[in-house]
């Protein structure tokens, strides 16, 4: 008994030490379960930010299960009420509630306080732990707040209410485990590559690099930088960095749903009903109503000019990289004003857009303020001056509405209006298309077909090389009329059956641009776009553009709308007329002159005419029209269209389309003053991918 009272202690220590060894075995097992527990280490706030607490671990067999929350970043309208998620998407305003909402950081004020723009923002380029994803919830809240501070000081004289906009960043949270996706080790935010490409155009950062083959992806712009690849048994994965100083203030892009297209390179014409927006943002395969512009590579702008109908030599302007397309810009840009939808939305001074067209647009290289003062006088001169003709009323009327436009915006101002005058020139596209270019005003058909013809003579012309430097001062390359009957005479028949070239422009010095093209356009482009003469250059393309009026002329008559007004309606019959001009030329010494049956077969009823302006060194033009000749220099029995375009009244179908000219021209105009593009930017082919749910993460 005394032997076995003796070592009773020694059981007791075993146990104590073998407790103890088994604890520190235990706890050991358990350290080794936490720290191979995937993502545990990214759950702090230095990785996570205000998101942090959101996250927590599940216990499973011998193993931890690290869930957390983030986000789904997709690009929506405001009155969105659905999205990938059960709920309602929380939407970026950048409130402080927003802010806290969509678990970010107020980002920094603006440090421009004078609007100097030389102020910097700090950037931290050692916090590169951070979920790149945070950045850009930041950088979409930083945008509103900022913008909408700007706006404000630009209202503030009228303080008139915003309208609301059509579009917004969306936020929807989501629960993820990082056991489910082994290959990422950092949390990541879910998106879709279309709103990957929308959001990006929203922030003002524009692709660099789009290579769908090799999975490269760059974009850069406004001080951030996006670079995304594909990671193995993943996807594509984008990171979104801070490198630079961003600014939201005149550059941000216009908040409006059409975004969603124009950054694919597809742009809503002014045919297409706003109701049909949804049915449209989705790969286009085939149209052919022309209700999009699809401009975001050669081959599909050759397609569009397709659709226009444009001959192949134009087409291959654009498939073919070794023709010219540019005169002071890209001529593209000029389809892309006188038939894009205007997406400035009314009474808000944003005026930015992504650029839709494979081109970069640098409106430092011209200025659009004295192309429309230029394009203003030419009209104004030609309709106010000339007193032998009636215009029609919208013609005058658009004359009107230039030059008041012209008088009301600032003179040596190339951009940065104000919201009120912003108001004005989107008034301006507003009346043109309501009264000339609407439906029930002129028909699509002839709309198109003047469209055409002008895109097909300004591509012709600047493919036309002068053969030699004397070609630069003959009668159909010099701009400006030709003094005299016989000159006048001859420069007209030339200009429209012989050969026009934009060469004479290269030497024009930079502050006569806008004027030289002018003159090209009104004295020689716009004469071969609406003449009807048999001896055109081209007489099988008149041959087609009577052909679309003479089918109008009849399905007018079969509908017995003979009493409806406007340029769209009436006879197109040309039938004999009298006409009488004093003529104060060489001959005429002041007399009456009568117009002969030969002309007036060329002449229909009506008493409206488009009017070449004269040169700026000749003043207004005479009583009869441009030049100084009469019909007495004509010696011809029967003359032709070309020979007699500037002494005999134009038929019905030639007012018509100088009219539908005048009117595109004036909007083409108007709608770049009215919108902006970043001169870097410029499109990468990726219109196939709108509308795409193909799912993209940012870690």
């Amino acid at each position: 008994m005394e032997a076995q009272q003796h070592h009773q202690p020694l059981p007791n220590n075993a146990i104590v030490i073998s407790t103890l060894a088994l604890l520190g075995v235990v706890l050991q097992y358990l350290q080794t379960i936490f720290a191979t527990a995937n993502g545990q280490s990214s759950r702090s706030k230095e990785v996570m930010g205000l998101w942090a607490p959101f996250t927590h671990g599940r216990w499973g067999w011998f193993h931890i299960e690290v869930k957390y929350e983030s986000p789904i970043i997709f690009v929506s309208s405001n009155d969105n009420k659905k999205g990938p998620e059960d709920g309602i998407p929380w939407y970026v305003d950048g409130t402080a509630e927003s802010c806290q909402e969509t678990r970010v950081e107020e980002p920094p004020p603006d440090p421009e306080l004078g609007g100097s723009g030389l102020a910097r923002e700090r950037v931290h380029t050692v916090k590169n732990e951070l979920a790149t994803w945070i950045l850009v919830i930041s950088a979409a809240q930083k945008m509103e707040r900022d913008s909408l501070g700007w706006e404000r000081r630009k209202w503030a004289a009228s303080r008139t209410p915003f309208p609301e906009t059509s579009l917004s960043v969306n936020i929807m949270p989501i629960t993820r485990s990082f056991d489910k996706h082994p290959a990422m080790r950092k949390p990541f935010a879910t998106t879709a590559i279309c709103h990957m490409i929308e959001l990006c155009a929203i922030l003002g950062i524009y692709w660099k690099e789009f290579d769908r083959d090799n999975d490269k992806y760059r974009a850069e712009g406004n001080g951030y930088s996006v670079l995304g690849s594909r990671v193995s048994d993943f996807g594509i994965v984008f990171t979104f960095e801070k490198p630079g100083w961003p600014r939201y203030l005149k550059n941000r892009v216009i908040p409006t749903s059409e975004v969603k297209e124009v950054c694919f390179g597809n742009v809503p014409t002014f045919y297409r009903p706003a109701e049909e927006d949804e049915h449209w943002r989705q790969p286009i395969n085939e149209q052919t109503s022309l209700k999009t512009l699809q401009l975001g590579s050669r081959a599909e702008i050759a397609e569009t000019l397709n659709l226009i109908r444009c001959n192949e030599y134009t087409t291959r302007c654009y498939s073919d990289p070794s023709k010219k397309h540019t005169h002071l810009f890209p001529v593209i840009f000029e389809v892309l004003g006188m038939l894009a939808r205007p997406l400035h939305i009314i009474n808000r001074p944003f005026t930015y857009l992504p650029n839709p067209i494979i081109f970069p647009l640098n409106k430092q290289a011209f200025s659009l303020r004295r192309l429309l003062a230029e394009f203003s006088r030419k009209l104004n001169t030609e309709v106010n001056f000339t007193h032998t003709y009636q215009h029609p009323e919208e013609l005058r009327t658009i004359t009107a509405r230039a030059v008041k436009l012209d008088n009301d915006l600032p003179p040596h101002q190339d951009g940065d209006y104000s919201p009120q005058l912003l108001n004005d020139i989107h008034h301006a596209i507003d009346l043109v298309d309501r009264s000339v270019l609407s439906e029930d005003r002129n028909t699509k058909t002839v709309v198109l077909d003047v469209l055409r013809r002008h895109v097909q003579e300004v591509l012709l012309a600047i493919n036309t090389s002068l053969e030699s430097e004397s070609d630069m001062h003959t009668p159909v390359h010099r701009s400006g009329a030709v003094a005299g009957g016989a000159g006048e005479h001859q420069r007209a028949a030339e200009i429209i059956k012989g050969e026009i070239s934009f060469d004479d422009l290269l030497k024009v010095p930079p502050e006569k641009r806008e004027a030289s093209l002018m003159d090209k356009y009104f004295e020689e482009i716009c004469l071969r776009v609406v003449s009807t003469s048999s001896h055109h250059h081209d007489p099988q393309a008149v041959e087609a553009s009577m052909s679309i009026h003479r089918a109008q002329a009849q399905e007018s008559t079969l509908s017995h709308d003979s009493s409806a007004t406007g340029l769209g309606l009436g006879s197109l019959q040309e039938e004999s007329a009298t006409f009488v001009t004093h003529s104060n030329g060489p001959g005429g010494d002041g007399e009456d002159i009568t117009s002969s049956p030969e002309l007036s077969q060329t002449q229909s009823r009506s008493q409206s005419t488009p009017r070449l302006p004269p040169s700026a060194s000749e003043g207004p033009a005479p009583a009869h029209g441009l030049g100084t000749f009469s019909r007495r220099n004509t010696t011809s029995s029967i003359l032709s269209r070309s020979e007699t375009w500037r002494k005999s009244p134009p038929t019905q179908a030639e007012v018509r389309r100088h009219t539908i000219w005048c009117a595109l021209m004036f909007r083409m105009i108007c709608w770049l003053l009215l919108h902006d593009f970043d001169k870097k930017d410029k499109q990468l082919p990726k219109s196939e991918l709108m509308g795409s749910r193909l799912s993209v993460f940012i870690v």
